[in-house]
C-alpha cells in the first residue's frame, strides 16, 4: 500500500495479530467473515478469516480459527496477552455474504448470515463494540486493515471500494 508498511496475508481459517505499521489483508470473503479487532491507542490488532459460526457443533475442532466464536475469543486473548485492555478493543465485521441463491435467505444453511449472528453474539457477550460493518449482500470482498490508522479498505469486483 504505502511506504514501509509490510503487507501480511491472512488466509482462510487463519488469524494474525500484529502491530503498526503493518497491513493485514484477507481475500475472497464470501460467506466467511473478516473479523477485525484493534486497539487504536496501542495500534495493535488482529484479523481473522473464519468459515463457520460455531465450534461446539463441529465434528472436527482441530483448527479453532475456522470458527467465528472460537477465533474471536482467541484473538481477544492474544491481544490481552500483548498488553491490550479489552475495554479499549474495537471490532469491525466484513463478509458474511449470501453466496448461493438456491439457498433461501432465512435457511439454516445460509452460513454467511449465521456467521454474522455468531460474531455479534460473541462481541455482545464480551462487551466489545462493533464500530464498522460491511456484511451481507451476495458478493465477495477483499479487505486491507491498516494497523496505523485502524481503517479497513474494502474492495469488491462490482460494488467498488470503500473505507471503514
Amino acid at each position: 500500500m504505502e511506504g514501509d508498511k509490510r503487507v501480511i496475508e491472512v488466509g482462510m481459517a487463519e488469524m494474525v495479530v500484529a502491530s503498526a505499521p503493518n497491513i493485514l489483508v484477507t481475500r475472497g470473503l464470501g460467506s466467511c467473515l473478516g473479523i477485525v479487532l484493534f486497539n487504536p491507542i496501542k495500534k495493535i490488532g488482529g484479523l481473522a478469516h473464519p468459515m463457520l459460526p460455531d465450534i461446539h457443533t463441529a465434528k472436527f475442532k482441530n483448527n479453532p480459527s475456522r470458527f467465528v466464536n472460537a477465533v474471536i475469543l482467541n484473538m481477544v486473548e492474544e491481544l490481552e496477552r500483548r498488553g491490550s485492555k479489552r475495554v479499549l478493543l474495537k471490532a469491525k465485521l466484513f463478509g458474511g455474504a449470501h453466496m448461493f441463491r438456491s439457498i433461501p435467505e432465512d435457511s439454516p444453511f445460509n452460513v454467511g448470515k449465521r456467521n454474522i449472528i455468531a460474531a455479534k453474539e460473541v462481541f455482545s457477550s464480551l462487551r466489545i463494540k462493533i464500530v464498522g460493518e460491511d456484511t451481507g449482500g451476495s458478493y465477495g470482498r477483499t479487505i486491507f486493515f491498516d494497523l496505523e490508522s485502524g481503517k479497513v479498505k474494502v474492495r469488491t469486483v462490482f460494488h467498488g471500494e470503500k473505507e471503514l
